[in-house]
Formats: structure tokens, C-alpha cells, sequence
């Protein structure tokens, strides 16, 4: 099983499962935040040809900060077994065959609590959720600010669109660009969530997309946050954002070149 975690474990997972087509499994939401004594609740969706969910048996694991996963426990043919060290009147695992989703519930909240649960399913091989992080506060939740700053040219007839999300708590988001018709995610790049500890009230990050300067596609930066959603085509932002943009093309060349 360690070694399964080391492959497998830091991404959604896309694979063939008992010889049947590739199996994918999703968790929702990206985070969650309660206040202390709450209740939470995260699901996980699994799909693929051939994948027969109430007969799986799904796996829940939590990852404190700094610690190995541990499984807190399975649930498949109608019951739920516990690991050793986890309490079933805060755990609840249920799954519901007609959405192929499995759900945990966390209930009376405490501060060790928080932590990434992923979700898991197996069969010769172990194959992960992307994680859902539980963030255990009882902080405001705040929306997100996106913007697209002013584009620079490269040497090479290269132009790169930087997008700006500032403002945003818990820090746990995931960044894409599109072009309307496709995900051009390939041509980009992610920058590191800024402060980079989980004390903060307010966290900012970056993306930039680097495309050819003749392009007449139509390019969009999106969000996903616990908070919200959004996207921004892009635009010029005024001469605000020109100055701003001094600050990340400074950020984007330490992480490029330096």
C-alpha cells in the first residue's frame, strides 16, 4: 500500500480497473471550511465503462499536515468497517448507487480534525481521488478577485496573459484557461498559492499563458473556490493593473529564471 501512495497518490485518478475501460474518481467539493463542533460533508464521484459502484468497495483516508495517510475506513456490500483509531460517531460513510457518489461525513469538528481526505478504490491497484481539504476555522470564507493583467511579448513572437486571483480564503483553488473551445492548460503555467502557510485570512496566487501573438483565439482564466466560481476573458484591465503587473512579471521571471 506505501508504495501505491507514492505512485498514485497527488492526483485524480484515470485508470483501468479489472480490465474494463479507464476509472475516474472525483472528489467534491475542493475544500470545505466549518467552525469548531460543525459537520462536513465531501463527496466522491466515480465513473467509468464497466465500473459496477455498488459492488466497489470505496476507501476514505485522512492526511493531517506533516503526517502519512491513514485510512479511517471502507464501506462496500451495504456495511461500513472502521480502522483502528477512528470513531463511528464521527465518521459516517454512505453511498449513493444512482449518482455513483460516496460520501463522508465528519461531525463535532475539532481542531485535529483538519486535514485532506481523499477517497480510494482498488482492486490490483490502488487508485485516489484528487483530495478534498478540510479546513477546520470558523473565518469568513471570501470571494475571489480575478483579473487579467496588461499581456507582454516575447523575443520570440510569444505573448503571455498573466491572471491575478487575490483575496481569496480558505487557499485551496484550482486555476484553468480555455480558449471556448478547449483546455489549453498545456500552455500554462501555476503559480505558488502567496502566503504559503495556512495562518492567513487572505491568499492571492497567479496563472500565466503563454500562446502564439497571432492567435485570434479567444482565451479565458477560470476559477473554482469554495467560495465561488468565475471567469474573465481577456481584456485590457487599465492602468491599475499595468503597475501591478511590474510586481508578478517580477514574480514570473525569479520563478522561470532564478
Amino acid at each position: 500500500l506505501v508504495s501505491h501512495f507514492s505512485i498514485l497518490f497527488f492526483s485524480t485518478c484515470t485508470h483501468s480497473f479489472n480490465g474494463y475501460t479507464q476509472i475516474t474518481l472525483i472528489q467534491t467539493p475542493l475544500s470545505v471550511t466549518r467552525a469548531v463542533t460543525k459537520t462536513a460533508r465531501m463527496g466522491c464521484i466515480i465513473s467509468g465503462e464497466g465500473f459496477i459502484f455498488n459492488s466497489a468497495y470505496i476507501h476514505w483516508y485522512r492526511q493531517s499536515p506533516g503526517e502519512a495517510p491513514k485510512r479511517i475506513l471502507y464501506i462496500g456490500s451495504g456495511s461500513v468497517s472502521m480502522d483502528e483509531g477512528f470513531n463511528s460517531k464521527k465518521f459516517t460513510a454512505s453511498n449513493d448507487v444512482s449518482a455513483s457518489t460516496a460520501n463522508l461525513r465528519v461531525d463535532q469538528l475539532t481542531l485535529e480534525d483538519a486535514a485532506t481526505y481523499y477517497c480510494a478504490t482498488w482492486d490490483t491497484t490502488v487508485y485516489f481521488g484528487s483530495g478534498t481539504k478540510l479546513v477546520v476555522s470558523k473565518a469568513k470564507l471570501d470571494s475571489s478577485k480575478v483579473r487579467l493583467l496588461p499581456p507582454f511579448t516575447e523575443k520570440d513572437g510569444k505573448v503571455t496573459h498573466v491572471c491575478l486571483i487575490e483575496d481569496f480564503y480558505p487557499n485551496v483553488i484550482k486555476v484553468t484557461w480555455d480558449d471556448d473551445k478547449k483546455n489549453v492548460e498545456k500552455n500554462a503555467v501555476l503559480g505558488e498559492i502567496w502566503p504559503p502557510d495556512d495562518n492567513r485570512q487572505s491568499y492571492s496566487m497567479s496563472s500565466w499563458l503563454t500562446v502564439n501573438k497571432n492567435s485570434n483565439k479567444n482565451y479565458r482564466c477560470s476559477y473554482q473556490h469554495e467560495k465561488d466560481t468565475g471567469s474573465v476573458p481577456i481584456e485590457s484591465q487599465g492602468i491599475y493593473y499595468i503597475i501591478k503587473t511590474i510586481y508578478i512579471y517580477i514574480y514570473i521571471y525569479i520563478y522561470i529564471y532564478i
